[in-house]
C-alpha cells in the first residue's frame, strides 16, 4: 500500500499490509550494548479514537563506551500492523547510558486501520555505541494499541432519594470502530459501578461494582442510598480496548447526616494534637442484626490531646462512624452517626479521655449487600472560635481523624431448628435428625432459607456429659432443609450447628433429646 510522504516526514506512519514490511535486519549485537527499558506512549497504553494520535516512543540503552544515536523504531502488531518511527533523538542519562526518544503518527482516517489491528504491539530497535558496536532486537518491548471507549455520564433515580432506599443508575458504553470511524455499544465489558461522598476526592467501588453490557452498551446497577455523593460507571480497559470513565451524577440522599470529615474537608484546617486509641465496639463481638429490633452498640475508645487542646471546649467537637469504603473520606456506606461523650481520665496525665458512645442500627436501614467487613472511624474537630455552620476562616480550624480504628463484620442474624426421631428408640438402631436453617433478610424484612446449598455439623451431648462434640458434616442439597442419621448409642442431646460466614452469623439448635432404650 502507499504512504504518503508528507505522513513519514512529520515522524512515522502506519502500514497495514504485509507489502509494506520494511527489509528485515538480523537481531543481534556486537560487544556490550543493553537495552534495559522500554516506554510507549508514558504507560504503555495507546488509545485511538477517531482521530489522529501522536505519541513517543523511548528506548533506554547502555554500553561502557556511551549511546551514540538509534535508527528509526520499527513498531508490529496483530492485523499485519506496522508502524515507523521518525529519527530518534538521544539524551544522554549519564556517560554509559542515554533515552532515545522519537515520535510517530497514526490517523485511523489514513493510515486505514482496521479493529483486528488493536492489541498487543512490539518494538523493534536498533542502538549504536559510541565505540562502533550496535544492538538490534526485536520485540524490545511492547505496548497496547487500543480502541478508544466512552461512557456517558451516570443517570441515578430517583433524585432526591430516602436514606436507605434503593437508587438506580444507568449509563452507555461505547468503543470505536476504527474501520467504520463510529463509536458503537460496547458488548460486555466488566465495568465498575462506583461512588464519591460529597467532600470526598476518590471513587470507591459499590457492592456488587461489577457490571456487564448489553449488546447495545447498556449498563445498570443499584445501590442503596446512604450519602449525599455522585455516582459513576468506569471501565478499566482490557489488551484491545482503552480505559474510560463517566461522569459521576450527584444525587441528594435526605435524612442522610453530613459527616464532620467532609465537611472539613472544604477548608485546609490545621493538624489537631489529638489522638485515638484503644477502640473496643460491642464487647468485642460482631454485630448480629435480626429483621425487626434495633441494634445497640457500645463503643469506647481512649483520646490523647495535647495541653493546648480543651476538649470540652463549647467548639469542640469528637465524633464517630460506622462506615465502609477505603477511608471516611471515601466511605460510600454510613450506618447511623455517633457523638461520643469523653470523661478525663481520673488518674495522670490529664491528657487522657475515656469516650463513649452508642451507635443504633435499625434493620429497617438495611439491605442484603450491607453484609460483610465494616470499619469504625473516630474524628475530631476544634472551631477554635470560628462559626461551626459557616466558618470564615478554615484555617484556624483543627482536625484529625483515625480511619479503620476497628474493623467488624455486620451480619444478618440466622436460625436453626433441630428434631431428632423416633424418641424413644432401641440402642443400635437409626436417629434421624432434621432441620432447618434461615437467615435474616433485610431486604424484606423476614427470615429466609439460603439461595444456595448450606454446610452444617451434626453435633450430640451424653446426658451425662457438659459439651457437644461433633458426629459429621452434613449439607443441604434444598438450600436450608437439613437431614442426616446417627446411631442410637446412649441417652442424649442431638444439634446442628451452622458455622456462618462473613456475612451471616453462625447459630446452633436447641438439643433434642432421645431416650435410647
Amino acid at each position: 500500500m502507499r504512504i504518503s510522504a508528507s505522513a513519514a516526514a512529520v515522524g512515522g506512519a502506519l502500514a497495514l499490509s504485509s507489502l509494506a514490511v520494511p527489509a528485515a535486519r538480523a537481531a543481534g549485537s556486537e560487544g556490550d550494548t543493553q537495552i534495559t527499558k522500554v516506554v510507549v506512549g508514558g504507560d504503555n497504553l495507546v488509545p485511538i479514537g477517531t482521530s489522529a494520535v501522536t505519541f513517543d516512543v523511548s528506548v533506554t540503552a547502555t554500553d561502557d563506551s556511551g549511546i551514540k544515536g538509534a535508527d528509526a523504531f520499527e513498531l508490529h502488531g496483530p492485523g499485519n500492523g506496522r508502524a515507523s518511527t521518525g529519527k530518534p533523538t538521544c539524551t544522554q542519562v549519564d556517560a554509559t547510558t542515554a533515552t532515545c526518544t522519537a515520535s510517530v503518527t497514526i490517523d485511523p482516517k489514513t493510515d486505514h486501520l482496521t479493529n483486528a489491528n488493536a492489541g498487543t504491539w512490539y518494538v523493534d530497535a536498533r542502538i549504536d555505541a559510541s565505540d562502533g558496536n550496535d544492538h538490534h532486537e526485536e520485540n524490545a518491548g511492547q505496548f497496547y494499541l487500543q480502541r478508544a471507549t466512552r461512557i456517558t455520564t451516570a443517570d441515578a433515580t430517583p433524585e432526591p432519594v430516602k436514606k436507605g432506599k434503593t437508587l438506580t443508575a444507568t449509563a452507555i458504553i461505547t468503543r470505536v470502530n476504527w474501520e467504520t470511524l463510529k463509536y458503537e455499544g460496547y458488548r460486555s465489558p466488566e465495568v465498575t459501578f462506583s461512588f464519591r461522598r460529597m467532600g470526598g476526592s476518590t471513587y470507591v467501588p459499590l457492592p456488587g461494582w461489577s457490571v456487564r453490557a448489553d449488546a447495545q452498551g447498556r449498563l445498570k446497577a443499584t445501590a442503596t442510598a446512604s450519602l449525599d455523593g455522585y455516582f459513576r460507571f468506569s471501565f478499566h480497559g482490557a489488551s484491545t480496548s482503552a480505559r474510560s470513565f463517566g461522569g459521576g451524577d450527584f444525587v441528594d440522599v435526605q435524612g442522610a447526616t453530613a459527616s464532620a470529615p467532609a465537611a472539613a474537608a472544604h477548608g485546609a484546617p490545621r493538624p489537631l494534637d489529638v489522638t485515638f486509641y484503644n477502640t473496643e465496639l460491642n464487647g468485642g463481638k460482631n454485630i448480629a442484626v435480626g429483621t425487626k429490633a434495633r441494634k445497640e452498640v457500645a463503643v469506647s475508645f481512649t483520646l490523647q490531646h495535647g495541653v493546648d487542646v480543651d476538649i470540652h471546649a463549647p467548639d469542640f467537637a469528637v465524633g464517630l462512624e460506622l462506615y465502609r469504603g477505603g477511608s471516611l473520606d471515601e466511605a460510600y456506606a454510613l450506618l447511623d452517626d455517633a457523638k461520643p461523650t469523653c470523661t478525663d481520665s481520673p488518674d495522670s496525665p490529664a491528657t487522657l479521655a475515656t469516650c463513649t458512645a452508642t451507635v443504633t442500627i435499625d434493620p429497617a436501614e438495611l439491605r442484603n449487600e450491607m453484609a460483610g467487613v465494616w470499619k469504625t472511624g473516630i474524628y475530631a474537630i476544634a472551631y477554635n472560635g470560628q462559626d461551626k455552620d459557616n466558618p470564615q476562616n478554615p484555617s484556624e480550624i483543627g482536625f484529625t481523624k483515625r480511619d479503620s480504628a476497628k474493623d467488624f463484620l455486620l451480619q444478618q442474624f440466622s436460625k436453626l431448628t433441630a428434631n431428632a426421631s423416633p424418641e424413644p428408640v432401641k440402642k443400635g438402631k437409626t436417629v434421624t435428625v432434621t432441620g432447618l436453617v434461615t437467615r435474616a433478610s433485610w431486604d424484606t424484612g423476614k427470615y429466609h432459607t439460603f439461595s444456595s446449598s448450606v454446610r452444617a455439623k451434626l453435633e450430640y451431648r451424653k446426658k451425662t456429659a457438659n459439651s457437644y462434640t461433633m458426629l459429621k458434616y452434613i449439607g443441604s442439597p434444598d438450600a436450608g432443609d437439613l437431614k442426616t442419621t446417627a446411631t442410637a448409642t446412649d441417652d442424649g442431646y442431638y444439634r446442628l450447628t451452622y458455622p456462618g460466614n462473613l456475612a451471616i452469623t453462625a447459630a446452633s439448635s436447641p438439643g433434642d433429646y432421645v431416650d435410647v432404650q
